[in-house]
């Protein structure tokens, strides 16, 4: 018979360990060689050599073929895990998947175990206090090492309370930093939702409304408490007399 066909380049992953029996060629009881013709004869167990050329023949009707197919083996490094922080914190409102979690390298995938198993979507919700595992992949090689993160997945809390009208003095010079709620970290916003924080510094517009967030676990609350402001105008002094008189008989008062 003529010689076997087959791909004449063939890559292997060396975390994989490869061998000879590992090469692929389509023929009869095919047979591995490190020479083009004579040679020796290889063990389907012995170790594929990156950059190295194994030869196959095949056998029909006890006839071997004196031509072979050469074939010329890459035995790809398999990398290490990729590196990143071991635990990740989140917040519920944001509603965070494994597409969230950081890993460094290349062609990131994320498992629920840390051998085998099947990679999980970048679509799966993320669950508090679960370990996921990162994959890399180089030069089509699968790191066999995954790295574990642990997930936290806080609480995002609601909305901190006070009273939705407050009241304030124009002379007294009122800015957010004199508007009252009760809870953690709280911080002023021009808008229900999005925006900036306000500096405490921020003069308060008579007829406005600001909103508060409150912050929890590194978690900032999504709702947020809506207060209108009232700066009245605060008054010049009363007018009268200057100068007053009173009888001693009649025990004056400050009334």
């Amino acid at each position: 018979p003529g010689a076997p066909t087959g791909s004449a380049s063939q890559s292997f992953c060396s975390g994989d360990n490869p061998t000879v029996a590992d090469l692929a060629a389509t023929g009869t009881s095919i047979q591995w060689y490190d020479a083009p013709t004579g040679g020796s004869l290889l063990s389907g167990a012995t170790a594929l050599a990156d950059a190295t050329t194994y030869y196959a023949s095949q056998t029909v009707n006890t006839c071997e073929s004196t031509s072979r197919l050469a074939v010329t083996a890459t035995v790809n490094a398999t990398p290490g895990a990729p590196t990143g922080s071991a635990s990740q914190s989140f917040c519920s409102g944001d509603n965070p998947t494994v597409a969230d979690l950081v890993a460094t390298g290349t062609t990131i995938q994320w498992y629920s175990v840390p051998s085998g198993g099947t990679p999980l979507s970048g679509a799966t919700a993320l669950a508090d206090a679960t370990t996921y595992y990162a994959s890399q992949t180089v030069n089509t090689c699968e790191s066999t090492s995954r790295l574990a993160v642990t997930a936290t997945v806080n609480a995002t809390p609601g909305a901190p309370t006070g009273s939705a009208s407050q009241s304030f003095c124009s002379g007294d010079n009122p800015t957010v930093a004199n508007l009252v709620a009760t809870g953690n970290s709280i911080q002023w916003y021009s808008v229900p939702s999005g925006g900036s924080p306000l500096s405490g510094a921020t003069a308060l517009a008579d007829a406005t409304t600001y909103y508060a967030s409150q912050t929890v676990n590194t978690c900032e609350s999504i709702s947020r408490l809506a207060v209108t402001a009232t700066v009245n105008a605060t008054p010049g002094p009363p007018t009268g007399s200057a100068s007053q008189s009173f009888c001693s008989g009649d025990n004056p008062t400050v009334a």
